[in-house]
């Protein structure tokens, strides 16, 4: 196989990895309901819609998508662009599943794993800043009425992850890229949602208005 082709398939099954979204899995399998009828199939959602364990649980999950994805790609000999590419595509995948209509989670868990596996430290140098955006949140109405908690304290936390991979590793600028990618994901997480189910909705009518013109066109003449 040509060498592009298996970097092209390693970014391929990256996306499909993160695919595998465990919020919407769990809730097949146990629940026996689709969560996003509720909620975020997240961290999040997970633990307002079915309890601490049941979230704790998703949460892991989804982090072990990064963490063993980072593993996989660190241990491999590989142009720096296709870990890059391989990361953002996990991502990607767990917001945006192929298996699940495209209605995946925020990434922030999935992120959290890629970042664990590479630089734990910079992890630990964020938690006081996410712990505190996490007070801000709770007491500012203002913040906590246009954005949800974890994508919140979780930007606010990828600012000093992002400062202390660039003071440590400054020949790595591809991982500044990938967390520079996760907090705009974190960031913008909610409207892109908003947005593809706009989209999905305007395709679903435009497709329905087609067939039904073509349905009235075709009908047999009356007698």
């Amino acid at each position: 196989m040509n060498i592009w082709l298996k970097y092209a398939a390693l970014v391929v099954a990256s996306y499909l990895w993160g695919s595998v979204c465990w919020g919407l899995v769990l809730s097949f399998l146990v629940k026996h309901e689709d969560i996003r009828l509720k909620d975020n199939p997240g961290l999040s959602g997970s633990v307002r819609q079915y309890g601490w364990a049941y979230g704790l649980t998703v949460g892991l999950l989804d982090a072990m998508k990064g963490y063993v994805l980072s593993l996989v790609l660190h241990s491999m000999v590989l142009p720096s662009w296709v870990p890059i590419a391989s990361f953002m595509a996990v991502i990607v995948g767990h917001n945006w599943p192929v298996f699940f209509q495209f209605r995946g989670g925020g990434g922030i868990a999935t992120t959290l794993g890629i970042l664990l596996q590479g630089y734990p430290m910079a992890i630990v140098w964020a938690l006081p800043f996410a712990a505190i955006a996490g007070v801000v949140w709770k007491l500012v109405p203002s913040i906590k009425a246009k954005v949800h908690f974890s994508p919140f304290i979780s930007a606010v936390g990828a600012v000093p992850a992002v400062v202390w991979i660039v003071l440590h590793k400054p020949w790595y600028p591809d991982y500044v890229i990938v967390v520079a990618l996760a907090a705009s994901v974190l960031i913008k997480g909610n409207q892109f949602h908003v947005q593809a189910q706009r989209f999905r909705k305007y395709a679903y009518g435009m497709r329905d208005r087609f067939m039904d013109r073509y349905r009235d066109d075709n009908l047999p003449p009356t007698t």
